[in-house]
């Protein structure tokens, strides 16, 4: 979708993660949905998404996750990576642990693999992103279970499920 006036939509959305142009990533997602793809990938397979995280375009990335349509785990074309996995390995801990936590809970696949075999939370650097790789362990264990798998606490029923000398 080249424009003969410049930079088409989707290249100015690229543009606006990359540089955490707020302003700008409002006016294409204003602008007619037909004239963009929110999923919408560079010669390199990144999106908008992507460019976010490795750039640490927090509230470009927050906006974009808000988008009907959007697709959180599109891997990359050279390393197989996700936007989780950019956010893991960006070089800021704190920041990090900030794209993380709000891509995971927009549904970004904790056990996507890269092309490296790598998951987002063997991105994170160990000597640094200590809170990011607990959050990112954490969450795909809780991603393993179901509410029931979960025994309850029945405080209504007095036995533990173990039959008394009585029973």
């Amino acid at each position: 979708m080249s424009n003969e006036d410049g930079a088409s939509n989707n290249e100015l959305l690229m543009a606006a993660c990359r540089d955490d142009n707020l302003d700008l990533l409002d006016q294409v997602l204003s602008s007619d949905p037909t004239t963009f793809n929110v999923n919408y990938t560079d010669g390199l397979g990144n999106s908008a998404l992507h460019y976010a995280a490795r750039n640490a375009s927090t509230e470009c990335l927050e906006v974009l996750l808000y988008f009907d349509g959007i697709n959180v785990n599109i891997a990359n074309r050279i390393e197989g990576d996700t936007p989780l996995h950019k956010a893991a390995a960006y070089q800021d801990p704190d920041v990090a642990l900030e794209m993380v936590q709000v891509l995971v809970n927009h549904g970004a696949s904790l056990n996507a693999s890269n092309k490296l075999k790598q998951k987002p939370v063997d991105k994170a650097p160990s000597d640094t992103h200590g809170e990011v790789k607990d959050f990112l362990q954490r969450a795909a264990l809780g991603a393993q279970y179901d509410a029931r798998d979960i025994v309850g606490d029945d405080d209504d029923d007095e036995s533990d499920g173990v039959p008394s000398d009585d029973e």
